[in-house]
């Protein structure tokens, strides 16, 4: 079984989506929490998540800026669905402080 390179750790450190350019910024003392930034500011952050349906890979939880201590809106196998879902779903804010 081939691993999809999209849902390989760590995610970015950069993706352009749908005319969207963001980075992606790993937290401070985290390998496990990256933030999804863009020009007009924070977006939310991607995490690991543990396997859904006992499929095998590393799976990335979405939450949106604001929304970080509550579960994921969204759970999927691949960090590149994850950060398009923030992209296409989430609005910018203001980076939370290291």
């Amino acid at each position: 079984m081939t691993i999809d390179s999209r849902a390989a750790l760590p995610p970015g450190p950069t993706y352009d989506y749908g005319g969207h350019s963001v980075w992606i910024v790993p937290e401070p003392d985290s390998t496990t929490r990256w933030r999804v930034m863009e020009d007009e500011g924070y977006l939310g952050t991607i995490t690991t998540a543990d396997p859904v349906k006992g499929e095998p890979e590393v799976h990335f939880a979405v939450h949106f800026a604001g929304e970080e201590d509550i579960p994921p809106t969204k759970i999927v196998p691949l960090w590149t669905t994850a950060v398009e879902f923030l992209i296409d779903a989430g609005e910018p804010h203001e980076p939370p402080e290291a």
